[in-house]
């Protein structure tokens, strides 16, 4: 099971109303909570969902508007990313049955993970245009140059990227 923290443009779009009382994440499990949002493209009526795994900062790009159509599609290029950059297949193993159990939305909570991802969207709106054409846009390149990306751990007081979480 999932908990997307998604803002409020996000739920608007999806027609979902935000759960009040959450559920607990499945003992063990890392991939559990995944805030949410709209980036613009720069194209009309294209969209990306953006889904960022708190704290790690491990993000997934998947084109779309609405958490119901993007969630199978992020769910799959979740697997493709960890297999990607490289993650213990056991890890793999044990985490994707458990996301892929369900998932229950609620309202983002977190101003500090919303400023990361403010930052994020408007790095990714920079790239979308720049590509010329929308068709030209590489998901996968977007996530792999974000895997890297230089963050400030609050808990640990200093900065880190996303791959030296893991």
């Amino acid at each position: 099971m999932i908990i997307i923290h998604a803002v409020q443009k996000l739920l608007n779009t999806s027609g979902l109303k935000p759960q009040l009382y959450l559920s607990q994440p499945s003992e063990n499990q890392e991939l559990h909570s995944w805030d949410a949002r709209l980036v613009a493209t720069g194209y009309a009526g294209k969209s990306l969902a953006m889904y960022v795994h708190e704290p790690s900062l491990l993000m997934v790009i998947v084109a779309g508007r609405s958490v119901k159509t993007t969630l199978p599609v992020f769910i799959s290029r979740l697997e493709y990313l960890l297999k990607r950059q490289h993650f213990k297949s056991g890890f793999i193993d044990w985490e994707m049955p458990m996301v892929k159990e369900g998932f229950v939305v609620s309202k983002t909570n977190s101003r500090s993970l919303l400023g990361h991802m403010n930052e994020m969207s408007l790095n990714i709106e920079l790239y979308c245009k720049s590509q010329g054409r929308y068709d030209l846009i590489n998901l996968d390149e977007i996530e792999d140059n974000f895997f890297g990306w230089l963050s400030f751990d609050h808990t640990l007081r200093k900065y880190r990227r996303v791959d030296e979480f893991w």
